[in-house]
């Protein structure tokens, strides 16, 4: 893999320009990192299915939107549904495909690359497999720059992109064709067709070119996965370790604790974005000895010190197991495990009125300001 070591204005070092069947390790733990709340069922088919065909194809080029032909047409690509309806049913290989070529059918022009709607967990490995397998570049940018919860969270939709025409295939052979003028809406529709598909959907959304991402997409997060993933596999020490993710994601400590209270997902939730809340507290050892607690849904989205708010979404938080060395997933954790709570700011666009709005506090129910905004 070739890569030019440098830091860039979109705030990564390295800027890869190709993904081999070497990188795929260091791909898939940087996918991990940036949606801690998912476990690793589908690890070993994925994997190994992504690591053939590019071993078979040959590596896939890596481009910047800025270096593609501005009229060159792009889709964003992602897995839509449940985690273990996918480990249960793994794809049969041509769901993504087929799902880009229904799109091409409709609007009667072939795309010349893919990206990934999110870079991050398996969503961030399907869009190599659909430019190795259509023989195309996959682009170093993304939508929401680690996981968000609805597919109208992204930048591009921010910027006045829509998600549709979009298409979901499932692992049956069926698809299904969306075309609405509201994102929300999209996302509804959506929803409503997937367990029908299988319980989860290779998705094509966000058809659009090269020269509107140069201005709507995320720039850099497929390389950051790379550089995250490969330092993760290193497994440096802790201490090491947050040093060095310092310096490429902005990533800092909020404390170590072990886990003394664990609830499970019981409590009712009325708000839109699917995930039931939960908790975790955690006493610090060392340091100011506070009391940890961590609120969850389908992620980690509020983090307190004794009773202070102190990082909340759309900050990516994370937990790291000191004793295994390793990203430790929600569903992973029990009471005793020695954990250190990690904070990455998330990219600008998550700041700003819209960004909070879509995917802040408020968006799962907690009518909190974020700590920026005091």
């Amino acid at each position: 893999m070739s890569t030019a070591h440098a830091a860039t204005a979109g705030g990564y070092l390295g800027a890869s320009t190709s993904i081999s069947a070497d990188d795929v390790p260091a791909l898939y733990e940087g996918a991990r990192f940036y949606a801690p709340a998912v476990g690793d069922a589908y690890k070993s088919p994925l994997t190994s299915w992504l690591t053939g065909l590019l071993d078979r194809n040959g590596p896939v080029s890596l481009r910047r939107p800025e270096a593609m032909p501005p009229n060159t047409r792009c889709v964003a690509l992602c897995v839509v549904g449940s985690g273990s309806a996918l480990a249960d049913l793994p794809p049969a290989g041509d769901e993504f495909q087929l799902a880009v070529q229904r799109i091409e059918r409709l609007q009667g022009a072939p795309f010349g690359a893919v990206y990934p709607l999110a870079a991050a967990t398996v969503s961030a490995l399907v869009p190599v497999v659909a430019a190795a397998q259509l023989g195309v570049p996959l682009l170093d940018a993304d939508g929401m720059g680690r996981t968000y919860a609805l597919i109208h969270h992204t930048a591009m939709y921010l910027a006045g992109l829509s998600p549709t025409p979009l298409v979901a295939h499932g692992p049956t052979g069926e698809s299904v064709l969306i075309d609405v003028q509201i994102g929300p809406r999209a996302d509804r529709l959506l929803r409503a067709n997937v367990d029908t598909l299988g319980g989860w959907a290779a998705l094509a959304a966000y058809p659009t070119t090269a020269e509107v991402l140069r201005r709507a997409a995320l720039p850099g997060t497929v390389s950051r996965l790379l550089n995250v993933g490969r330092l993760l596999l290193e497994r440096p020490t802790p201490d090491v370790l947050v040093a060095r993710l310092a310096a490429i994601t902005g990533c800092s400590r909020i404390g170590r604790g072990r886990i003394v209270e664990l609830e499970h997902l019981s409590r009712p939730n009325d708000v839109t974005i699917p995930g039931h809340p939960s908790s975790l507290v955690l006493e610090e050892s060392g340091g100011q000895r506070r009391q940890l607690r961590l609120e969850l849904r389908s992620e980690i989205v509020a983090v307190f010190a004794d009773g202070r708010l102190v990082a909340a979404v759309p900050d990516l938080l994370c937990l790291f197991d000191v004793s295994r060395g390793e990203v430790a997933s929600l569903d992973s954790l029990e009471p005793g495990d020695l954990i250190d709570v990690l904070v990455t700011p998330a990219e600008a666009v998550w700041y700003s009125a819209e960004g909070m709005a879509m995917v802040g506090l408020g968006s799962h129910g907690i009518g909190l300001d974020h700590p920026r905004r005091r």
